[in-house]
């Protein structure tokens, strides 16, 4: 998991052309985009943001970062440097179970399905199988009847064939879906990692109304992704004090230009 996380920043840094902390002119890159995984179904951000899961690095021109008013989310795990902003509104809730899973939730309008905002991501959960479609399934399931009380069927707008990667010996499997019910979309990511237990397995759903899902892309799912992928950014060197990490700054001597 280590291993692929870096290969996913190393990836994101080289197409950092420019770095700033304003979102809006990526936005406007990616308002006509299209697949280039190949789902027809899915355009604009949201295109970029399912190509992004199924490991084609987004083209930003900029850093997406949070804006506007936030909170910050750490985990109580040591050693896990797990820890993102979110934006007032939302709520985070923890998941610790030693041993077994950790990772977050996070909502907003958590009562009120029809704009309500989901955001999972648990870096490890156990399973005693290895079978990742009855994971996926678990997940899906969980999210349309427990989060959302939908009882419906999905709408299946993208599904990619399981992939499988071996990794010196490591087998990684990894299964994507984005789908559509009543008024929201949701991009569900499942990998697992064979255990002598069963499996290791790694969960990230985003879900929220579909008329606005372009937006949440761009302001919430990608600026988190970005932070998980490098967690301690707050931390990096930032000479001209601008915002922007030295390694990502264009003139990181220059706090007018980022």
């Amino acid at each position: 998991m280590k291993t692929l996380k870096t290969y996913r920043l190393i990836a994101l840094v080289l197409l950092l052309c420019a770095c700033s902390a304003d979102n809006d002119n990526d936005g406007v890159n990616f308002a006509n985009a299209t697949s280039r995984e190949g789902c027809p179904n899915v355009t604009g951000p949201t295109a970029v943001y399912w190509d992004a899961a199924n490991g084609i690095p987004a083209p930003f021109t900029s850093i997406p970062i949070m804006q506007g008013a936030k909170t910050r989310f750490t985990h109580s795990f040591p050693n896990i440097n797990m820890s993102f902003d979110f934006p007032q509104g939302y709520t985070a809730t923890e998941i610790a179970v030693p041993n077994s899973a950790f990772g977050v939730d996070l909502r907003r309008s958590n009562n009120n399905a029809q704009n309500k905002v989901f955001f999972r991501y648990y870096p490890v959960v156990s399973f005693n199988t290895t079978n990742i479609d009855q994971i996926r399934a678990f997940f899906i399931n969980d999210l349309l009847a427990n989060e959302y009380g939908f009882n419906g069927i999905p709408t299946l707008d993208c599904a990619t064939p399981n992939q499988t990667v071996d990794f010196g010996g490591i087998t990684r499997t990894v299964s994507n879906r984005a789908i559509r019910f009543g008024n929201t979309r949701a991009i569900i990511s499942v990998a697992v990692v064979p255990t002598p237990l069963g499996s290791s397995a790694s969960i990230s759903i985003s879900a929220g109304p579909i008329n606005e899902y372009d937006s949440l892309v761009m302001n919430v799912f990608f600026p988190i992704t970005f932070e998980l992928l490098l967690p301690d950014r707050e931390n990096l060197s930032d000479r001209d004090n601008d915002g922007v990490p030295d390694i990502f700054d264009i003139a990181p001597d220059n706090p007018n230009v980022s």
